[in-house]
Formats: structure tokens, sequence, C-alpha cells
């Protein structure tokens, strides 16, 4: 990646030759006005030709957008006095400008800048709002090194896979990367489990279907819990060889039980093939299985209560020890006010989570953390946008917009 460096002159060049143009269109349109000399015209037929063909090479090059970011970027620093200056003589010079440099980087569609970290007392922290305004971008990062501090941006506006058929979704069978969007994606192997919230019509439905076949294509046998029994999910789960579908608590129970019962099996495999000199760092050739439990807090209200507790205790077991066992679990649910999500403390061993649609600072304060309570989709009114974060990838919630999917693509 190249950066680009912003400095208290950037662009100098720019504005003499602007300001040139300017002084000789006056001085051919004054010369024309007062001589009537067609010379003069023509001139200034030449010159405007010029400035329109300026502007389409310009427009159509990266040199417009990375002219227009320093600007920006400069533009902030002189409003918000990032800077120091002091008079020599009559003249007033900068004594300080914070080092800037910016990079694009399209692979990842991120936009990094970073300001070297200079010890005075100007204070570089903090500016991911105002630069997110300012450039009217999403936040994604921030990352602080050894005497820099690096703010990564969205660079274009996320957008949505659109998924026409089966065929559509990204990825091969065995793999353990679901593609999320053109530039997110989720390894459930490094970032185990997932939490999707939702509340009605936000596109969370949608969304944990294709999630579904991205796992089912990389090779993951699925249980089901579905204890409202949607009626789409129903079929959907039934059109599946690969897909285990409950939703009577006498039958999700013994589900769930199966699946603990083959989590304890494979840690005795464990223990035996560890104790053979067998690299504990892998996966030991288990089958992948993902328990996905939709509307895991209307339990409570369905299930007696010893079953309850007896269930959920078994789900955590999976999301606590499953990783190392290749059993995983997903978590679907309307609210994130839930007290299941804010204080049980499994939120912080979900690796994906995913907000679809708009929430209160208490709801993503529960999903993401206290100090994300702040945070805001921005794409308002759009099914299937919200925010995402990725344990280990994303440092903040980032923008997110969930596939397209064509009329039943998926079935």
């Amino acid at each position: 990646m190249k950066y680009h460096r912003v400095t208290a002159h950037s662009f100098w060049w720019l504005k003499w030759c602007c300001s040139l143009y300017m002084f000789l269109m006056v001085i051919f349109l004054t010369a024309y006005v007062v001589t009537r000399n067609i010379s003069f015209a023509i001139a200034l037929a030449v010159m405007l030709l010029i400035l329109v063909m300026f502007f389409t090479v310009v427009r159509h090059t990266n040199f417009y957008k990375a002219g227009k970011i320093s600007c920006l970027i400069q533009k902030h620093i002189e409003e918000n006095q990032l800077y120091e200056t002091a008079f020599r003589g009559r003249k007033r010079v900068y004594t300080f400008y914070p080092q800037t440099d910016w990079c694009m980087d399209t692979a990842s569609n991120t936009l990094h800048i970073r300001f070297r970290l200079s010890g005075n007392q100007i204070n570089l922290r903090g500016l991911e709002t105002g630069l997110a305004d300012r450039l009217e971008k999403v936040c994604l990062n921030i990352y602080e090194k050894r005497g820099y501090i690096e703010y990564l941006f969205e660079l274009e506006q996320e957008k949505a896979l659109v998924i026409s058929s089966k065929a559509d979704i990204p990825g091969d069978s065995g793999e353990t990367t679901v593609y999320l969007s053109p530039s997110l994606i989720w390894n459930y192997r490094k970032i185990p489990h997932f939490l999707i919230v939702g509340s009605t019509g936000s596109g969370k439905t949608t969304f944990t279907r294709f999630i579904i076949s991205s796992l089912l294509k990389c090779g993951v046998r699925v249980l089901y819990l579905d204890v409202k029994r949607d009626v789409e999910m129903e079929q959907f789960c039934h059109g599946n060889i690969a897909i285990t579908y409950a939703y009577e608590p006498k039958q999700i129970s013994e589900e769930i039980s199966l699946i603990t019962e083959e989590l304890q099996s494979r840690t005795v495999d464990i223990s035996n093939m560890e104790q053979q000199g067998i690299d504990g760092n892998t996966d030991f050739n288990f089958n992948p299985v993902c328990v996905i439990c939709d509307e895991i807090i209307l339990m409570k209200l369905v299930f007696p209560d010893k079953l309850y507790k007896e269930t959920l205790g078994k789900i955590n077991a999976i999301i606590v020890s499953g990783r190392s066992k290749n059993i995983y679990a997903g978590l679907i649910s309307q609210s994130g006010l839930a007290e299941y999500f804010g204080n049980s403390g499994i939120r912080g061993n979900i690796g994906l989570k995913v907000a679809l649609g708009q929430m209160s600072a208490g709801e993503y304060s529960m999903i993401f953390g206290t100090e994300y309570a702040d945070v805001k989709n921005l794409r308002y009114g759009e099914i299937g946008s919200g925010l995402i974060m990725r344990t280990g990838l994303d440092s903040r919630p980032r923008e997110f917009v969930a596939p397209y999917i064509k009329n039943h693509a998926l079935d």
C-alpha cells in the first residue's frame, strides 16, 4: 500500500495553477471585451475546453479521490487546531504539524489514516468520530503502534452479496470460511460461535438461512432448535438432509443431549490422541457440527424450569469448550436486552456478533459491550443492514449489510 503525506502546504501547486488559470481567463476576457478581437475569443474557448478536459480526466482517475481525501484531512487538522504556530518576525510559521499519512486498500475496502505521536500536548487520539463525520465514512478499527495511531475507515459503502442460487454462495466444501459480503469473511474455526440479534422485519431469518447454507457448503452438520417453530424455517430445514430440525421441548432436549454426548466423546478422543503425541492445535479431523438455537430466551417460557436449566447448561458447555472439538453454537434473538446475553458471560465467548436493524443504546451495549453503547446503524430503514463485530478482527462494531437472497434461491 502506498501512503500519501498530508502537510500544511499540500496541493500548493494546484492552488497556484488555479490562480494562474483565473488570472489568464480574466486577461483574455478583458482583452476581448475591449478589443473584440476574435483571437481572444478563441483563447477563451480553448481555456474553457482545457478546464472541461481536466475535470473529465481527473474525475475518472484516483487523483481526484486522493486529492479530496487529503484536503478533507488537512481541513480537519486545521479546523481542530491540531498544530502549533509561532511568529518569526511578522511571519506566522508552523512549529508543529502532525505527520499524517493515508492510503487506500481497495482489496479490503479500507482507508488508513496514520498520525505520528510526537509527545507534545496536541492530542491525536480520539479523532475517529470527527474524521468519520468529515469523510462521511464509517470508522472500522483503531490501532496504536510504536509511535503511531492509525484509524481505519470504510473506503466505499459496504455492498451486499447477491445470491440467485446455491451455486452463488462463495466457498468450497471443507473450507472453514463463510463469506458474509464482498469484503467481510467469518472463519468459524478461528472465530467460533455466532449471535444474531434483530427485530421482526430486519432480515434476521433470511440472513440465518444464508449462514446455514454457507455452513452446509463448508461441510458442517447443523442442528436447528426452533422453539417458536417458524413455518418458513421449518420448510427450509426439512429440505436439507444435513439439518436436524427440532421444535418440541422434549425433542430439543434429546437432540442437544446427543450433541453433548458427542462433545464428551470427542474430549476423551482428544485426550487419548494427545497421549499418543498428536498435535493439540488441530481439529483432530472431527466432523464439524453447529447447534443453532432460535429465540433461546423463549425457552424459559416454554420449557419446564428444570429442563430449561439443563438445556441452557448444555448450550453453555458447547460455547465454552466446543471449539477444540469442532462443535459450535449459534444463538438468535429478537432483542439484545435479554439477561442471558448481558450477564451470563457467554457474550465474551461468542466470536461473531451481528445486530440487524435499529436498536437502542442498551441493546448495543449488551451485544457488543458497554463501550459501544453509542454506535449506530447509519443505513436507516434498509432491510438486512446493521452492525457486525468479529473477535480478533474488528476492534469496534462496523457497518454490515446481509446478502440479498433472490426468491427461493436457497430452497
